[in-house]
C-alpha cells in the first residue's frame, strides 16, 4: 500500500494548529533593534550613526547580531514632530566610512554650550538606547531621536518557495481561511 498525497496532507495538517502560512511568516519574520551606538560623527548636514544592532525572530529570541550605519538629516532631526514610524532615515552600506566630525557620546547632558557636540543618551531598563538628545556647539539642543525608528523588520527568503505548498494546505484544512486569510496577511505583511 501506497503513501498518497491526500495521506500527506492530512499529516501536515494533523501537525500544524491554525494557518500554517501564517506561521511559516511568523517563523521567518525577522526584527532589527539597536543596541548600542558605537561612533556618531556630524557629516555637513547629516548625523552619521554607525551602530550594533540586535537581530531576533518573531518570538523575541536573538539570533545575531550586525553591525549597521545610518545617516539622518539635521533638518529632519531639528524638527522633532516626525513619528517614530515615519522618521526619514537612510539606510548606508553596513561597511560605509563615516566621514566628517566626531560626536562625543554621553550618558546624560554634560555641558551646556560651547563645547564640542556630544549625543546624551538614554538607556532602557535593559541597558538598550532609548533615546537621544544632539547637543551641537553653541545651540540649543535637538529634540529626542528615539532609537525605535532604526528598527528594520524583514522576512527570510526560505519562506517564499514554502507559501504555495502551505496555502494548498490551509484550503484542504480549513477552507473558511480563504474568506479571512486576505484581512490578515495583507495588512500585516
Amino acid at each position: 500500500m501506497g503513501f498518497s498525497t491526500r495521506r500527506a496532507i492530512a499529516l501536515v495538517a494533523l501537525g500544524t494548529q491554525g494557518c500554517l502560512t501564517g506561521h511559516l511568516l511568523d517563523a521567518a519574520r525577522r526584527r532589527e533593534q539597536p543596541v548600542a551606538y558605537r561612533e556618531v560623527f556630524v557629516d555637513g548636514d547629516h548625523l552619521l550613526l554607525a551602530y550594533t544592532a540586535l537581530v531576533t525572530d518573531d518570538l523575541g529570541a536573538p539570533l545575531a547580531r550586525r553591525e549597521r550605519r545610518a545617516a539622518i538629516a539635521l533638518a529632519d532631526l531639528r524638527r522633532g514632530d516626525r513619528t517614530t514610524d515615519a522618521f526619514p532615515v537612510v539606510r548606508l552600506r553596513d561597511d560605509a566610512s563615516l566621514p566628517g566630525q566626531p560626536v562625543a557620546l554621553a550618558a546624560s547632558d554634560h555641558g551646556g554650550r560651547g563645547r564640542a557636540p556630544f549625543l546624551a543618551l538614554e538607556r532602557g531598563a535593559d541597558d538598550r538606547p532609548v533615546r537621544f538628545v544632539l547637543h551641537a556647539a553653541g545651540e540649543d539642543p535637538y529634540p529626542p531621536f528615539y532609537s525605535a525608528a532604526l528598527t528594520r523588520t524583514s522576512t527570510e527568503a526560505w519562506v517564499y518557495p514554502l507559501l504555495p505548498l502551505s496555502l494548498v494546505v490551509d484550503v484542504a484544512t480549513d477552507p473558511v481561511l480563504l474568506f479571512f486569510a486576505p484581512a490578515v496577511i495583507v495588512p500585516g505583511d
